[in-house]
């Protein structure tokens, strides 16, 4: 499966080369403060075969918890792009 993407502004370009490992709902804490309160639906991808295709993005990642998600997102527009999370490092 091939899954072409972008933010919102299409600053940044990816490509997925892959089949999806899940989809699913999260009901984290942490995803329900990204999203205001709702879960976040996802898919998980093996991380070799996720490609930045054009621009950067930039990286947040809460200090203060005990295994804090590294959020990717356009820095012009804000959009997500992608999550690693220590739960599943690969």
């Amino acid at each position: 499966m091939k899954i072409v993407g972008g933010c919102y502004c299409g600053g940044v370009r990816y490509e997925i080369n892959g089949e999806p490992q899940a989809s699913l709902q999260c009901h984290c804490r942490e995803c329900q403060y990204i999203s205001g309160g709702n879960p976040v639906p996802l898919m998980i991808f093996p991380l070799e075969g996720f490609q930045l295709t054009s621009g950067e993005m930039k990286q947040f990642r809460r200090p203060d918890l005990d295994r804090p998600v590294t959020r990717h997102f356009c820095e012009n527009c804000g959009t997500g792009i992608a999550s690693e999370t220590p739960n599943r490092p690969d």
